[in-house]
């Protein structure tokens, strides 16, 4: 029964037999894209964003690259003497939580070669996580000056005699 009522008299309604209706949630996301359409200052950051697609796809394969090879030499460097770096692939991913600077702290370096790499490659993920953001900034500045500038040329073509 879809409606029935408990020992406590309580209504119950069951929900399994309309699981198919959860795909209705995605409305609600739907509902929030449209804005974009509807704000300015939206549009931009999203003009923004898709400009920068390039740039930041190359930044991503820079980062696949740079896991690999920091993956990889740590994985030489600490498979003989670290009981939780068993493969390449405990190192790849020891580089992408050190990379990310999410530090789950399950595999850690024993060696002090491994600790002195470790915190070189810590700092250097430092710095290359803040170039997504000098990306962006540089492409909304000059998306935000093209639209200044379209606005002055066109409030300007009505003053010309």
């Amino acid at each position: 029964a879809v409606v029935s009522t408990q020992s406590t008299g309580e209504l119950f309604i069951d929900a399994s037999k309309w699981k198919s209706l959860k795909v209705l949630r995605l409305a609600r996301v739907v509902r929030i894209l449209k804005l974009v359409k509807k704000n300015k200052r939206l549009q931009l950051i999203a003009s923004v964003m898709w400009n920068s697609l390039g740039e930041l796809g190359l930044l991503i394969i820079v980062w696949g690259m740079c896991v690999t090879v920091a993956g990889s030499v740590f994985y030489y460097i600490e498979s003989d003497r670290n009981d939780n770096v068993k493969s390449g692939i405990d190192g790849l991913w020891w580089a992408v939580v050190t990379m990310s600077t999410v530090g789950y702290g399950d595999i850690t370096p024993n060696t002090s070669i491994g600790k002195g790499f470790a915190t070189i490659f810590f700092y250097l993920s430092m710095i290359f996580l803040a170039l997504p953001l000098t990306i962006i900034v540089g492409a909304f500045s000059k998306q935000y000056e093209n639209r200044k500038t379209w606005s002055l040329a066109k409030s300007n073509k009505g003053r010309q005699c």
